[in-house]
C-alpha cells in the first residue's frame, strides 16, 4: 500500500533532527504520542482544497494507517491541526535533548562542545548549534527560577557557603586554605 504524507513546516534544525532521526518521509513508531495527534485531528480532503504539494521548506510526514480512519480517505489535517503536530514534535526534540545531555553536564567536556556533538550525532548542521544550545539553556533555567537547579551541587542559589573546607596538612600544623 502506498504510503499517504501530509505537509509540514519545521524550524531548519528540527527538520534535520526529525528527518535524520525517522527517515524522509517522517515515519513515528506505530504507538507513539505523534501518531495519536495526528490520527485524532485527520478528516476528510474538504471540497474546496487542493491536495497538498511538497515544497523546499516543508517536512514529509506519514498518515499512521488506522482502521478507524482509512488514510486513502482520511488525509487532510487543518492548519490548527498542523499547529498540534508540530507542537508535539517540539516536545519529542525536547525531551530528547534533556535526556541524552542531562547526565552530560557534569563530564570534564564543556557544555557548548557537548550540544556541538549532540547536534552532529543528530544530523543538525553546524549552523543551528546555537540555537539548539540556546534551547537547551532555556528549559534549564526555567528549572533554576523554580528553585531545582540540575547539573549544580548545592540546590539553592543564594548557599554561599562551600560544600566542604579543604584543610592543608603538614607534618607539624593544621591550616585552612
Amino acid at each position: 500500500m502506498k504510503d499517504f504524507v501530509f505537509y509540514i513546516k519545521l524550524e531548519h534544525y528540527l527538520a534535520q533532527w526529525l528527518t535524520h532521526s525517522l527517515g524522509n518521509p517522517v515515519r513515528f513508531p506505530a504507538q507513539s504520542n505523534e501518531n495519536s495527534v495526528i490520527r485524532r485531528f485527520l478528516q476528510k480532503l474538504p471540497p474546496d482544497k487542493l491536495p497538498e504539494m511538497p515544497s523546499d521548506d516543508t517536512v514529509a510526514i506519514v498518515i499512521p494507517d488506522s482502521k478507524a480512519k482509512d488514510p486513502a480517505v482520511y488525509n487532510y489535517l487543518g492548519p490548527l491541526a498542523k499547529e498540534a503536530v508540530v507542537e508535539s514534535i517540539e516536545d519529542l526534540f525536547r525531551r530528547n535533548l534533556w535526556s541524552e545531555l542531562g547526565d552530560m553536564t557534569s563530564s570534564s567536556v564543556g557544555l557548548n562542545k557537548t550540544i556541538a556533538a549532540w547536534c552532529e550525532m543528530h544530523g543538525i548542521d553546524i549552523d543551528y548549534i546555537e540555537t539548539v544550545r540556546q534551547k537547551y539553556y532555556r528549559m534549564r533555567n526555567a528549572y533554576n527560577r523554580k528553585g531545582m537547579f540540575l547539573g549544580s551541587l548545592t540546590r539553592k542559589r543564594e548557599d554561599k557557603t562551600p560544600v566542604f573546607v579543604q584543610h592543608r596538612t603538614t607534618a607539624n600544623n593544621t591550616e585552612q586554605l
